[in-house]
């Protein structure tokens, strides 16, 4: 017998969790820049109120999901409905390593000449299962072993990400840098991680400068998630009259957290030198309201389930005198909260 993969929509984090179930309407915003304001005007006509979203990293990339759930539950703790359940019968079809590692010679190369200055490498992970697992289960368990995270669950794409895009909520707009990444504080003063995390913190400011009238930067400080621990930085002021969290996507997606500096030619770059499309992996995910509040983290720490299998992806940022050894435990230590929940670890 066939088994179909349930797929609530969540989007949970600390003591807050927002479940929504059944599609009422299913949007699609197309590609392009303005696919963000397309969301947003299509909820605005259809008169619901709000919809949970998961855009693709590449904007003239299709597939950008967009649910209006029939119901929405909003709940104070941690639970979720589904409790968790190992996956039986789990396998890694493929790890990844090889073709990450030619993509990375290619980005050191490019480095070395000061084609970029930065640039962020995935690798995909290719898991095999018996059955189509829960997302709600797979998110239930994230959620207790991520506590600190986003947890999310749209239309397949499942994950617990650290970092916050951008919240516009109550007339403040926030938002949560992470760059630079180690098992311990100490990995984290390094040059590489500094000039790793100023630039994706100047990406962010740039990109939230124009919808808020002031911006309250706090010291840099080190975060920790899991067995991760960041070098983070935070961002918070009052917003424009009349911005939305739409708008900010549209002008802070991707941030060089996710893609790299200068942001045109790492893009270019990654074109190059990934073969497997990335899909949602490093877009923004989310929820919006017909208001224009939202809160959207970066699909980061996350899979994929589809009909037997689940693609993972991890990725992290190169900069010149990146070492290759460390960039891939990086992706080791950022697979392991998804491989754990598929019960892999």
């Amino acid at each position: 017998m066939k088994v179909t993969t349930e797929r609530n929509l969540i989007w949970a984090h600390r003591n807050r969790t927002r479940v929504g179930k059944g599609t009422l309407l299913r949007i699609d915003p197309g590609i392009g820049p303005d696919r963000y304001q397309r969301a947003l005007t299509e909820l605005r006509d259809s008169g619901n109120e709000m919809a949970f979203a998961s855009f693709t990293f590449d904007s003239s990339v299709g597939g950008s999901v967009v649910i209006v759930p029939e119901t929405v539950s909003e709940t104070e703790g941690p639970t979720l409905a589904d409790s968790y359940r190992t996956i039986t019968n789990a396998t890694v079809q493929s790890d990844g390593k090889a073709t990450w590692q030619q993509g990375l010679d290619t980005a050191l190369a490019a480095l070395d000449r000061g084609a970029v200055e930065k640039v962020v490498l995935t690798r995909q992970v290719q898991v095999q299962l018996d059955h189509p697992p829960s997302t709600t289960a797979i998110a239930s368990h994230l959620l207790a072993s991520q506590p600190d995270c986003y947890v999310f669950a749209v239309d397949g794409l499942v994950g617990a990400s650290p970092e916050l895009l951008v919240a516009h909520r109550e007339g403040v707009i926030s938002s949560l840098v992470l760059a630079g990444t180690a098992p311990n504080v100490e990995s984290l003063g390094s040059a590489k991680m500094d000039l790793e995390h100023v630039l994706a913190a100047s990406s962010v400011r740039k990109g939230l400068a124009q919808y808020v009238t002031a911006l309250d930067i706090p010291a840099r400080t080190v975060l920790e998630f899991g067995e991760i621990k960041h070098l983070a930085t935070r961002f918070e002021g009052p917003a424009t009259n009349g911005s939305t969290v739409l708008d900010v996507l549209g002008t802070l997606h991707p941030t060089a957290s996710v893609a790299g500096a200068p942001t045109k030619k790492a893009l270019d770059l990654i074109s190059e030198i990934e073969p497997n499309p990335r899909g949602r992996y490093a877009g923004p995910v989310g929820w919006f309201n017909s208001a224009g509040e939202g809160e959207f983290a970066i699909a980061l720490r996350c899979g994929l389930v589809e009909e037997g299998k689940v693609t993972l992806y991890a990725g992290g940022g190169l900069v010149h005198g990146s070492d290759a050894s460390s960039e891939f435990a990086e992706t080791e230590l950022k697979l392991h909260p998804m491989l754990q929940a598929l019960g892999l670890e």
